[in-house]
């Protein structure tokens, strides 16, 4: 029992720590990871690993600009300078046209060896190295690429991804690629059957066993990112919809935390010094999906007493903060709070309570 819990925490400990790893090192881990021979191997050739996208995500469209203008230029690296001699690789990546890219380099769900990946985009295996070394870049450097405009004395924001909208409404464009590739999916019935089949070597079946944890730890960041920001776009949604801050609902890290099923110190690692881009363009910390309780449910009543003709007592007002915004409150909060605003009690006519005159 003590030996679990030893364990248990061990792996808590990893996990947190990935989670507040930048993304740059985050990333750089993947980028090492998956040059490894025994990840090349499994993924490309016994078919043990493979990547599986988190629904309702995607490399964000920016992504395919692959201009000059999508940074400004940060210390002695500029875009410009990192796209120096790569113009004849993006030329090809165009060529090919985006249905294959993704297929084959971005979202490689089925995991091809690069001679088939060449043949099948009619490109050299030394042009398909070369774009994967430019998707290795882009996952690692995309702060650099799409850097964050939210200045903190205190905190480095990154801005992970854009919310966007497409016919079934709102979706997550992920900068990096190491982020819109999702999960991996470890096949281990198939690993069990390599093992008995004497198809690896001893040495490779430990590797490969050490290989899947650190798997399953970079799983355990990549589905709370992504479960954190699914989870803020639906109870957010009218507020992505308007671009209107009043719009904005109630909702605290912990109460999303217990909705997700996480702990709540995991949400508070998951939103801290990140950030999104907004529908209409606006970059927004991820701490502004979670506003003061307090201050929004006032403005909330303030909205509704001064947008409708009709009377309300403080039980209508309670049941259209429940209805309208799925927000509960009691009758005697709302009285508490209808009063700090200086409205008072609706007994035949409802009126706001003149300012006290200072002296």
């Amino acid at each position: 029992m003590r030996l679990q819990q030893s364990l248990a925490q061990i792996l808590r400990l990893e996990q947190a720590h990935l989670l507040e790893m930048s993304h740059e090192e985050f990333s750089q881990l993947i980028v090492e990871i998956e040059k490894t021979p025994i990840f090349q191997r499994l993924c490309r050739h016994d078919k043990v690993v493979g990547y599986q996208k988190f629904p309702r995500t995607d490399i964000s469209s920016s992504f395919y600009r692959l201009r000059e203008d999508m940074a400004t230029s940060r210390g002695s690296i500029d875009v410009e300078s990192l796209l120096l001699n790569k113009e004849y690789i993006i030329s090809q990546i165009r060529r090919i046209g985006l249905k294959k890219f993704k297929r084959y380099f971005l979202f490689p769900e089925s995991a091809m060896p690069l001679d088939e990946i060449a043949s099948a985009c009619d490109l050299e295996i030394s042009e398909v190295e070369e774009i994967n070394d430019l998707i290795n870049e882009f996952s690692i450097m995309s702060e650099f690429y799409h850097p964050s405009n939210v200045t903190s004395d205190l905190i480095r924001y990154s801005k992970v991804a854009s919310v966007e909208r497409d016919k079934e409404g709102f979706l997550i464009g992920y900068f990096s690629p190491s982020l819109a590739r999702g999960r991996y999916v470890i096949n281990y019935e198939r690993f069990e059957k390599l093992k008995l089949d004497s198809v690896l070597t001893e040495t490779e079946v430990r590797e490969a066993e050490r290989l899947f944890k650190k798997l399953e730890l970079i799983n355990s960041r990549q589905n709370t990112v992504n479960l954190v920001l699914q989870s803020i776009i639906e109870r957010q949604a009218l507020y992505l919809e308007s671009a209107n801050p009043r719009s904005l609902l109630p909702l605290s890290q912990k109460e999303l935390a217990e909705r997700i099923g996480l702990a709540a110190s995991s949400v508070s690692r998951a939103v801290r010094g990140k950030s999104i881009d907004t529908p209409w363009g606006q970059e927004v910390p991820l701490k502004q999906f979670f506003p003061r309780t307090k201050t929004l449910k006032q403005g909330l009543i303030k909205q509704l007493l001064e947008g409708v003709n009709s009377l309300h007592s403080d039980e209508a007002i309670r049941a259209e903060l429940r209805e309208k915004f799925g927000v509960s409150i009691s009758r005697r909060s709302v009285a508490n709070l209808r009063k700090e605003l200086g409205f008072a009690a609706a007994h035949g006519k409802r009126r706001r309570k003149p300012d006290k005159e200072t002296k």
